[in-house]
């Protein structure tokens, strides 16, 4: 008899995500298959194409899956009433912890076939949110700034950021004996990211 578990349309895809979500956590994305996707869900090899056209179309759900989770804290920074200053710390911590929780999805959603040579337009929308709440909450910190500096500033602040979680996630930042811990270091960063981002 077949192991293949019968094919349910209302819950096949949301069953499919969750499989490539827990195989991209193990593996990362590069040796994921629509077919071992199927294996992994316990379903036909072509059942999945029910839902995705094909590998990439998969992995790009994914990766806006991952933008919607990361940007929901971002939307409920912003919508407290601390100071503009403490809502830049907490959207660089929460990036940097969120990039430390899911280094292979961070790959996938902004470091793979989906963003090179040309950056897929759905991710492009998203990391425009993303942009947009650093930048408000640069901009009213120094009320009066003009466009083009907020621009720089927010550029300056995010490069900080996510070139220190990029180095982390990589193996380029290493604990060292006797250094800060990379908790320490990774709240150090974001310090000196926004002093950077508001000096006078």
């Amino acid at each position: 008899m077949s192991t293949k578990k019968p094919y349910h349309k209302e819950d096949l895809r949301g069953d499919l995500l969750k499989a490539g979500r827990a195989w991209v956590e193990a593996h990362g994305h590069l040796g994921l298959s629509m077919r071992i996707l199927a294996q992994q869900v316990g379903v036909s090899p072509g059942a999945p194409y029910h839902h995705f056209p094909d590998r990439r179309a998969f992995l790009l759900a994914l990766a806006l899956d991952g933008f919607r989770e990361m940007l929901a804290r971002s939307d409920a920074v912003a919508a407290t009433a601390d100071h503009p200053a403490d809502k830049l710390r907490a959207l660089g911590t929460q990036f940097i912890r969120f990039a430390e929780e899911n280094p292979h999805l961070v790959d996938l959603m902004y470091e793979s076939e989906l963003t090179s040579p040309a950056l897929d337009p759905d991710l492009l929308a998203f990391q425009q949110i993303g942009h947009a709440a650093v930048r408000a909450a640069v901009a009213a910190s120094m009320p009066g700034l003009d466009g083009e500096a907020a621009d720089l500033r927010t550029l300056a602040f995010w490069s900080a950021i996510y070139g220190f979680a990029s180095m982390r996630r990589k193996g380029v930042i290493r604990p060292m004996p006797g250094a800060m811990t990379t908790a320490d270091l990774a709240g150090a960063i974001v310090e000196r990211a926004i002093v950077a981002a508001l000096a006078g």
